[in-house]
């Protein structure tokens, strides 16, 4: 018996952050949720990558090779945010979590990497309930290895160190991947963490079990969040598995047409594309989409600039990101599902415009190699496809030439800028097994190493508490190089506290440990 889901999707900002870095979809056949890192600017770029690279997929019938396809996106999704964060030093160490779940006939393949979770309740109706994905987190590591208790685990002031995700440079990410039985009636959540940092799972269960809307419990998990004052951005996505007979027999599975949503505002500021809007507006008889598609040939014609080439000028950047934003809205709006979060800014807006413009490239690329078995093949609109595969690029030669020539100027720029960035940079790390402080970053390109040491200390890492040399081989990032000596000088004191503790007598090391703990707990305090 081959399944689907029915879906409901939520997100919310939250109390205290001042934009959404999370981004979700729920569809009939895929269900995926992004948590977004990287400061002002980069969490939305990377999680809105990750969710609408993998929308595609939201497909029935893989025959078996779902799990590979997922995993494979997943994997374009994670080059993607790299490729946008060396192009813009703004966006350089962006990551993002990402949990999926993909139908591929009766069941269901999760791929899983970062510290959102996926939670499963089982059909029956005392079925169990149970935490699937695994948190990819230093905590959830020394609790594997017995380090720590769970309830040590809940306070730990290390508790949101992630040690895997997509982005932050790992070209090939260590995803975790499931091929999970599944029976109709069973329930899931996906969730970003800003979930689980304030709703037991017992209250998740509860809330779960309480009702058959699938829209109440996400509307339920979603206040209870914002009722315990929500510190950081939270994203539901709530699925039920069903008999896929159950689904309308007319039910589009892949792109037809755009939705109405109202004229698209994509006037640029330029006397000649102003009169190109005018034109196309006075046109009757256009859809939306026709209209903006329409609009876009004709003005990147006339500008001779494609959505990604980045040598337009910033009115038409505008113009170009939101036309984008329509032809994505046009190929996501012909199946049911629901967009939230960063994703859903940028396909409604046009205001991620990197994002829109990678998606739709990727997306050709995917229609061309992607064999689903369906009954209607997964394919770009016609449209699309003449607007990629457009003759008038080839008539460009002598263009492209002079555009390569100032790119090349361009990189060089580029490359002199990173360097004296890379030179104002330090971090504390081991070398010849003792802490030493380094300038520049620790990163490779190829031979050529971005970093050296500075200073060596005498503190042996070997003397080192193990979380603290877990941190180290993770290497501390530093202000500057005063910071950095501070790093240092506070581990010395961590080996000479220890030190004396083995030295003191047993009574006295009693009590020197009680002292011990306390200026160890000012100083975590200072350096947070």
């Amino acid at each position: 018996m081959k399944i689907a889901f029915r879906f409901e999707a939520r997100s919310d900002t939250g109390v205290k952050r001042s934009k959404n870095d999370d981004s979700g979809y729920g569809g009939r056949y895929l269900a995926v949720v992004a948590d977004g890192m990287g400061g002002h600017v980069g969490g939305d770029v990377a999680s809105a990558t990750a969710v609408l690279n993998l929308t595609p997929l939201d497909h029935p019938d893989f025959d078996g090779t779902g799990g590979i396809y997922l995993a494979d996106e997943i994997q374009s999704a994670n080059a993607i945010i790299n490729d946008l964060a060396a192009s813009d030093q703004r966006l350089a160490g962006m990551g993002t979590t990402c949990t999926a779940l993909l139908v591929d006939g009766e069941k269901i393949e999760m791929a899983h990497i970062g510290d959102s979770r996926a939670y499963r309740l089982r059909a029956e109706e005392d079925g169990g309930f149970e935490q699937i994905s695994t948190d990819h987190t230093f905590v959830q590591r020394l609790l594997n290895e017995g380090r720590i208790t769970p309830e040590e685990a809940e306070n730990h002031p290390h508790r949101n160190v992630i040690m895997r995700v997509l982005g932050d440079v790992d070209a090939s990410p260590e995803l975790e991947l499931q091929t999970l039985e599944a029976i109709p009636g069973e329930r899931w959540v996906l969730a970003s963490d800003g979930l689980e940092a304030v709703v037991s799972d017992e209250e998740i269960e509860a809330v779960m079990r309480s009702t058959d809307d699938l829209g109440e419990i996400a509307d339920v998990l979603i206040q209870m969040t914002l009722d315990g004052g929500a510190p950081d951005n939270v994203t539901v996505v709530v699925v039920q598995v069903i008999d896929r007979e159950e689904l309308p027999a007319d039910e589009p599975v892949g792109p037809s047409a755009l939705p109405e949503t109202g004229e698209i505002d994509t006037s640029p500021t330029t006397s000649e594309l102003e009169e190109i809007t005018e034109e196309v507006n006075a046109e009757e008889g256009l859809s939306d989409h026709d209209r903006a598609l329409k609009k876009f040939r004709r003005a990147r014609d006339l500008t001779d600039s494609f959505p990604h080439d980045g040598d337009a000028s910033d009115q038409d950047a505008v113009y170009f990101a939101r036309t984008n934003a329509a032809i994505l809205r046009h190929e996501l709006g012909s199946r049911p599902h629901q967009l939230v979060g960063s994703a859903s800014v940028a396909t409604e807006t046009g205001r991620i415009p990197a994002v829109t413009s990678r998606t739709l490239e990727h997306r050709a690329s995917l229609a061309q190699r992607v064999p689903m078995s369906t009954e209607e093949p997964a394919k770009l609109p016609d449209e699309l496809e003449e607007l990629l595969s457009d003759p008038i690029r080839r008539r460009r030669r002598p263009i492209l030439l002079v555009s390569a020539a100032v790119i090349l100027v361009l990189a060089l720029i580029a490359g002199w800028s990173g360097l004296k960035w890379v030179e104002g940079r330090y971090y504390v790390g081991e070398n010849n097994g003792k802490v030493a402080v380094y300038n520049g970053v620790p990163q490779s390109l190829g031979p050529i190493h971005l970093s050296h040491v500075v200073e060596e200390s005498e503190v042996e890492t070997s003397q080192l508490p193990e979380h603290t040399r877990m941190l180290l081989k993770n290497t501390i990032h530093a202000d500057n190089l005063d910071d950095a000596r501070v790093i240092v000088n506070r581990m010395q004191a961590q080996v000479n506290l220890q030190d004396d503790r083995n030295t003191q007598p047993s009574g006295a090391a009693s009590s020197g440990a009680q002292t011990g703990q306390k200026t160890s707990a000012t100083e975590g305090g200072n350096r947070g």
